[in-house]
């Protein structure tokens, strides 16, 4: 089996990348016969790269591709303004690498604020009933569904973890139909290239248990406060609790790994686990203040007296 992942970076995020391209082949890799990384690419220096491919390198079977798309990013200019980075829209993109590469059946896209903890081969031949992505369901998606006026029986997933049909995604047209809904939407989009997505797809997708994009912060504690203070939450509460202790892909959406200061021990654990085989390991946290910082350690050591380790 051939394994096709889709990342989006630039040089800002490249330190999550490395973390999370290295779970990702640590995980694959003595389970597929070939993992092909394709890193849509806004801006990482050369030396980054390299250092990227030298990584991947310690993986026989392992290859990081990057695709330059600068250039063509320049097509998304939403009409309103938005507090998201321009990488955000690089997914959107999909369709040139399937211009370049049409054996390629099914790609997951993975955010770079992501960790892959277990294999995830099922997603490579789970059958996709015809639809077109997969993903799990968005702890924000009844109050989206009525911002964006999709059906209540509608889906409405997080784009961090996407299950792509590839052959479907081209036949649908939907890169240049999801970029022309966030160019042209009057109101400004929450989240610009998700809402974008899940309303051009509303029919196309299906839905994926939580263990498969688990945020950073659930821990058996929150699992009640969720289900208390989220209306119409997809999940159940015995879903979210098997999820949280088989968790599949970490998602810390958002958050910077290397600054995290979650109370949630797991994610902590599973980013410390990961980023000290990594060629990243040497790499120094970034702190933007003092408090920030402070921040930072505080939450250690509460993390530390709270367990769950």
């Amino acid at each position: 089996m051939t394994a096709n992942f889709m990342f989006v970076s630039d040089d800002k995020y490249v330190k999550n990348l490395g973390v999370c391209t290295f779970s990702v082949m640590q995980n694959m890799c003595p389970v597929v016969d070939r993992l092909r990384m394709f890193v849509m690419d806004c801006g990482i220096t050369e030396e980054n790269r390299e250092r990227l491919t030298k990584q991947a390198a310690r993986f026989e079977n392992a290859e990081i591709i990057f695709y330059d798309i600068n250039d063509r990013l320049n097509e998304v200019v939403p009409k309103v303004p938005t507090k998201w980075h321009r990488a955000i829209y690089g997914r959107l993109f999909l369709v040139d690498l399937l211009d370049r590469y049409d054996e390629m059946e099914r790609m997951v896209y993975l955010d770079s604020d992501i960790l892959m903890a277990r294999p995830v081969t099922e997603l490579f031949t789970m059958d996709m009933q015809g639809k077109c992505i997969a993903g799990v369901a968005d702890a924000d998606s009844y109050e989206r569904k009525r911002a964006l006026g999709m059906a209540e029986g509608s889906a409405y997933i997080n784009s961090g973890v996407l299950v792509i049909d590839t052959a479907r995604w081209a036949a649908l047209d939907a890169s240049r139909r999801i970029i022309d809904y966030i160019n042209s939407f009057p109101k400004e989009l929450l989240y610009p290239d998700q809402d974008a997505i899940n309303y051009i797809l509303c029919d196309e997708m299906l839905l994926l248990p939580p263990e498969y994009n688990m945020m950073w912060m659930i821990c058996d504690s929150d699992i009640p406060k969720i289900m208390r203070n989220i209306d119409h939450f997809y999940y159940s509460a015995e879903e979210l609790k098997h999820a949280l202790h088989h968790i599949k892909i970490c998602h810390f959406a958002g958050h910077d790994m290397w600054t995290f200061y979650g109370i949630t021990p797991i994610p902590a654990k599973i980013f410390n686990k990961y980023r000290n085989d990594s060629d990243w390991r040497k790499e120094k946290r970034h702190f933007n203040n003092a408090s920030e910082c402070l921040l930072w350690l505080m939450m250690s050591v509460k993390r530390m007296i709270v367990g769950e380790w």
